[in-house]
C-alpha cells in the first residue's frame, strides 16, 4: 500500500537531507519523476513541483535504501515483490519516497545513473536522470499529469540542442542532440521554431544535410546554404523516409 496522499508539494532541494544521509552511504541512484523534471525546470525559469520523491536504483541498492530509511525513521509501507515490478514506497518525515528499479521508456538504473545529470545544492551533489531519458519516459506513460513536464522538458532540451550546435566543435557532436531529441519523439522533423534557430548557426556540410533532412520546410535551408551544397541538399530533402 502507497502512504498516504499529502497535499503538499516539493522539490528536489527538499528532500536534501534524504540525499545527503543516501550519498553518505555510498548508495548509487539517479533521481527521476517529478522532482527531477523540476531540476530542470529551474533552468529555463519554470517551476515544476511534485507530491513525492522517485528514485532509481538497482535492486540490491534498493535494499540498502530501504535499511537506511527506517534505521532513519522512515516508515515502508511497500516493499518490492519478485514478480511484480520492484518498487518500494516509504514514508520519511511526512513526505513520500518511492524507489524503483524498473521504469518504462528508461534502461536499466546502472545505464541510467552513468549517464545522470549533477545538479549540487549546498554540499550535495544529486544525481538526475538525463533529461531526454526522463522525456522519454513521459512519453511512455503520457499521464494526462505527465503533459507539463513533457512541455518542460522539451523547452530544457531545445535549448540543450541549440546550445550544442552552436559551441560542439565537431559536427557529430553538433548534431547529437538533436537527432536524439528526434528519435526520442518518434518525429520525423524537427519543430519549425527550432529548425529556424538551427539554420544560422550551420557551419559544415555535415549541419547542412542533417537540417535539410530535418527540417519540415526545406526552403530556408536552401535560402542560407552555400550555393555548392543546394542541389544535394535538394535531393536529400526529397528522400522519403
Amino acid at each position: 500500500m502507497r502512504p498516504p496522499a499529502s497535499e503538499k508539494v516539493y522539490r528536489l532541494v527538499d528532500f536534501i537531507d534524504l540525499l545527503r544521509g543516501l550519498q553518505g552511504a555510498g548508495l548509487e541512484f539517479a533521481a527521476i519523476g517529478g522532482c527531477a523534471v523540476g531540476a530542470y525546470a529551474e533552468r529555463v525559469s519554470s517551476i515544476v513541483l511534485s507530491g513525492d520523491l522517485d528514485l532509481y536504483a538497482s535492486p540490491d541498492v534498493l535494499v540498502e535504501i530501504l535499511r537506511y530509511m527506517q534505521a532513519h525513521g522512515g516508515v515502508v509501507h511497500k516493499r518490492p515483490q519478485p514478480r511484480n515490478m520492484p518498487v518500494a514506497f516509504v514514508e520519511w518525515q511526512g513526505k513520500v519516497v518511492d524507489v524503483l528499479t524498473d521504469v518504462l521508456g528508461m534502461p536499466e538504473p546502472d545505464v541510467a545513473i552513468q549517464t545522470a545529470r549533477e545538479f549540487v545544492f549546498g554540499d550535495v551533489s544529486v544525481l538526475v536522470a538525463d533529461p531526454f531519458l526522463l522525456l522519454a519516459n513521459k512519453l511512455a506513460v503520457h499521464r494526462d499529469k505527465d503533459l507539463p513536464h513533457i512541455e518542460v522538458l522539451l523547452r530544457f532540451i531545445t535549448e540543450e540542442v541549440v546550445a550544442e550546435f552552436q559551441d560542439a566543435d565537431k559536427p557529430r557532436d553538433r548534431i547529437a542532440p538533436a537527432k536524439r531529441l528526434l528519435r526520442i519523439t518518434g518525429q520525423r522533423y524537427l519543430e519549425p521554431e527550432l529548425a529556424l534557430r538551427l539554420i544560422p548557426l550551420a557551419r559544415d556540410p555535415v549541419d547542412w544535410r542533417f537540417l535539410a533532412h530535418a527540417s519540415p520546410d526545406v526552403q530556408p535551408v536552401l535560402d542560407r546554404a552555400p550555393v555548392d551544397l543546394v542541389p544535394e541538399l535538394r535531393e536529400i530533402a526529397a528522400r522519403p523516409g
